[in-house]
């Protein structure tokens, strides 16, 4: 390997789709050409001088794991880099384009001439990054913000869910679970304190612009790469320099930016450009105090699990029974068409002899001295992330969720007993069994402890040497 010791580059492409193309949800989407609210991927390689790895964000909804591998292996082809060093994952930008199935069963699939174009575009973005790869120093943590993060579920008295999106919701509902304010970050830096890149992970679901009803918003029609996104504006505009941001979300699955106690803003692209501010703010308060380390220690490990998906007797599904989202005919009706599909599919399913279905999940870590990365392809409730956050072996660490694929909504038992729209089985995004919470969990933490182990190794063998 020809990289320098303690060396970092970055690069940025843009991923929007040339013209219309489905969402996620399924509505049919194209650029705008009066504001930058484009898609944009970025990577970031980075080196220790005897490992390297890199980390790549999609302003997409959900990556396949078929896809991500295929990415991986091309990026490995292309720069030397181990495929099993490379970190791609989604931000859960909703207005984008799908690189997975729809999570709903009668929908379809990706656009396999945009994922082809989707995978090129990685590569030259890990490509890019490499070439650009000089002396570099980092600085990390978690910065608190307010005002930001918020559970999505509210207990009501009977022991159900009210969604926060639910136009019925009664505020005075106590939260279902905790939050995660922290918005953990890495700043690579040259030694003379040039920025390289900026990594991010944080919990609330990328989508003010667009994914949830907002009373009195229109219907969605073009590209966005939402707040995270805006927080990359926010931080090239504020360094004056065109510095990549690769932005993460953590364990998401049942946090939001929605405040419960005031109406969701009509305008969700000026939104947008606030929360990206707000998340700026907390990043640069934070790491200019921050102690600068060099790249060193650097370490990979990961593990591939068969997970079984939830059978048919312990799954429910959304209709008339269930008010999470609201209470009124039209939701139910939206519902009914939904989950109607669902439940269909897997009452058939259940008649077959191959009716044990399973997910494929790929559980990783990275070490990079007293940081740590937690990376898994769900997105975990956030209860899970701070378990593994507490328990990790490292001083700071940040989970990387819908990364390296997909396993849909991770939800703790008690929540899965409570019901909720994560809880509804579904094809793609809630189907894990009842105790995959604890085995991901626990995976998480075997990954994190044997990059720690590997490091107090080697620091033993350099004070033997020495």
């Amino acid at each position: 390997m020809t990289s320098r010791p303690g060396s970092a580059g970055a690069h940025t492409v843009n991923i929007t789709p040339a013209g219309e193309i489905d969402a996620w949800g399924g509505t049919s989407l194209h650029r705008n050409e009066e504001e930058d609210s484009d898609l944009l991927a970025h990577a970031v390689v980075f080196t220790d001088g005897n490992a390297i790895g890199a980390l790549i964000s999609l302003d997409i909804t959900i990556v396949s794991r078929a896809n991500a591998l295929a990415m991986r292996e091309a990026c490995a082809i292309r720069t030397g880099i181990p495929g099993e060093h490379i970190t791609i994952a989604a931000t859960h930008a909703h207005m984008s384009a799908r690189a997975a199935p729809g999570f709903i069963a009668n929908r379809g699939g990706t656009d396999d001439l945009y994922v082809d174009y989707l995978c090129r575009r990685v590569v030259e973005a890990v490509a890019g990054a490499k070439e650009r790869m000089r002396p570099a120093r980092i600085v990390f943590g978690n910065a608190p913000t307010t005002g930001l993060c918020f559970n999505r579920r509210y207990l009501k008295p009977d022991g159900g869910i009210k969604m926060v999106f639910a136009d019925d919701r009664d505020p005075s509902l106590p939260a279902a679970g905790p939050t995660d304010e922290d918005l953990g970050y890495i700043l690579f830096e040259e030694p003379d304190g040039a920025p390289v890149a900026v990594v991010t992970s944080f919990t609330p679901h990328n989508h003010v612009v667009g994914g949830c009803p907002v009373p009195g918003r229109g219907p969605d029609t073009y590209f966005h790469r939402d707040f995270y996104g805006r927080f990359g504006d926010e931080v090239r505009k504020r360094f004056g320099a065109d510095v990549p941001t690769v932005t993460f979300a953590g364990a998401c699955g049942d946090m939001a930016w929605q405040n419960p106690q005031v109406p969701p803003p009509v305008d969700g692209a000026a939104a947008a450009w606030r929360f990206g501010g707000k998340m700026a703010d907390a990043f640069f308060s934070h790491s200019s105090a921050g102690q600068r380390v060099n790249i060193e220690d650097l370490r990979f490990a990961s593990t591939v699990l068969e997970v079984p998906d939830r059978p048919f007797e312990q799954s429910h599904f959304c209709g008339d029974h269930c008010d999470c989202r609201g209470s009124s005919g039209e939701i139910h009706a939206v519902d009914r068409r939904r989950y109607g599909e669902e439940e269909k599919a897997l009452r058939e399913l259940k008649s077959r002899e191959d009716k044990n279905t399973t997910c494929i999940a790929e559980i990783g870590s990275i070490g990079i001295g007293d940081l740590g990365l937690s990376i898994n392809p769900g997105q975990f409730f956030v209860q899970l992330g701070l378990e593994i956050k507490e328990q990790s072996p490292f001083d700071v660490t940040l989970i990387v969720g819908i990364a390296n694929g997909t396993c849909g909504y991770v939800p703790t038992e008690r929540a899965l007993d409570q019901g909720g729209y994560e809880t509804h089985r579904s094809m793609f995004s809630s189907r894990l069994a009842r105790n995959a919470d604890r085995l991901l969990v626990g995976e998480s933490l075997k990954v994190l402890e044997k990059n720690r182990e590997a490091q107090g190794r080697r620091q033993l063998q350099k004070e033997q040497r020495n």
